[in-house]
């Protein structure tokens, strides 16, 4: 009877903790939807005769903004395309994303091919695959850009500062260049009034007609030291073996808990690390934008954090599990040996070239799966279950 009532108050907390939930989404959404415009779904369009006063928070498959947000904009999309206006700052997380239309202050951007045509009247910071500023773009403050290979057609009003393995520039800079790349072109209508700084190991390609104002200065890349060491080597693995005992000790309950629900015969634990992964990042990125739900943000992130560091440290633990299955012990608790094995198993995997990595990615996920899980679904029968397992 006394465990009937301990499991009804486990259950009675979980449904008050989403309850509450809830209804802080719901204050937040409300007070948001005072000045700010919050749209989720398959694909969602902000029509050319659209006007929305305050911030523009989306996530969809495909985001068409062609009328005009006033204050911010924070969206996450497949593909993202900017044909209106943007009051503000503009933060775009997408697969393809091109802006057509004018940014009234900075331009953040993440995608896999990134477009930009029209004026920038801030910074732009640019993370992307292949990146193209076109002739009629220009961007009024600097240009701080990470990519495999960007085009830059159009004026900046500040300096450019990043990395690309394949950079030409192709228009007027007012600042200085400073740029680690492998291969740097000026094209012939290049103009950059101050200096230009770059790291590569080959000498930059300059056109007839280019021009630069101060010094063009090649640096060769910084070789990394190869000296390593016996306890450089160890290190890590102290860490990693030190970590998990401290875990094994303090509780032991729930790394038996994680480890036996991270081996069950399922695919759940997987899906919901895969998902947890890539979803918890837009969650904590679209709540922190606003005021009300910067709070909320805040301790998602901490906790995201946690989790992520958690996982590291248990995917050890799963994996000396699995292989004291497979070299047939009879007793499948955890112990010692089991996480020796375990940080043995995972020191490895590190040493193999693309197996290894790519491993230890599918234990971390569903170790982060099986903890998640722990969480949203305490089934007494199943903490059973993987305790006695």
């Amino acid at each position: 009877m006394f465990n009937n009532m301990k499991y009804s108050n486990v259950r009675i907390k979980t449904l008050v903790t989403s309850l509450v939930g809830v209804l802080v989404f719901g204050l937040f959404a409300q007070t948001a939807a005072a000045s700010s415009v919050i749209r989720t779904g398959e694909a969602i369009s902000i029509g050319e005769d659209q006007l929305i006063e305050g911030d523009f928070y989306s996530a969809a498959g495909k985001i068409n903004v062609s009328g005009e947000v006033e204050q911010d904009v924070l969206a996450a999309a497949g593909q993202i395309t900017i044909n209106g206006s943007v009051g503000a700052d503009a933060t775009l997380f997408g697969g393809t994303v091109n802006v057509y239309g004018t940014i009234g202050d900075d331009l953040r951007v993440v995608s896999g091919e990134v477009t930009i045509a029209e004026p920038v009247m801030g910074d732009v910071m640019v993370i992307g695959g292949i990146v193209n500023i076109l002739p009629t773009a220009s961007i009024a403050g600097d240009l701080i850009i990470l990519s495999g290979q960007a085009i830059v057609e159009g004026s900046v009003g500040g300096d450019i500062l990043g990395r690309s393995e394949d950079l030409r520039l192709d228009g007027v800079v007012a600042g200085n260049v400073d740029v680690t790349t492998l291969t740097l072109t000026l094209g012939e209508k290049a103009n950059i009034e101050g200096s230009v700084t770059y790291v590569s190991r080959t000498v930059a390609t300059q056109a007839l007609n280019s021009s630069v104002g101060g010094d063009m200065v090649r640096n060769d890349p910084i070789l990394p030291a190869n000296d390593v060491t016996i306890t450089s080597a160890l290190l890590p693995v102290l860490v990693l073996l030190f970590s998990v005992l401290a875990w094994f000790l303090v509780s032991r309950k729930t790394l038996i808990l994680v480890t036996g629900r991270a081996l069950q015969k399922s695919v759940r634990p997987f899906i919901i690390g895969f998902a947890t992964l890539i979803l918890a990042p837009f969650a904590i990125v679209i709540l922190s934008a606003s005021m009300i739900g910067l709070l909320v943000g805040m301790t998602l992130f901490f906790a995201y954090g946690l989790l992520i560091v958690s996982s590291v440290i248990g995917s050890a633990a799963v994996i000396g599990q699995l292989l004291m299955k497979l070299f047939n012990q009879p007793s499948s608790k955890i112990s010692l040996v089991t996480i020796l094995v375990g940080v043995v198993g995972v020191s490895a995997l590190t040493l193999l070239p693309v197996v290894g990595p790519l491993v230890l990615l599918i234990f971390f996920i569903l170790t982060l799966g099986s903890m998640v899980d722990v969480v949203l679904k305490p089934n007494k029968k199943l903490i059973q279950d993987d305790i006695e397992r």
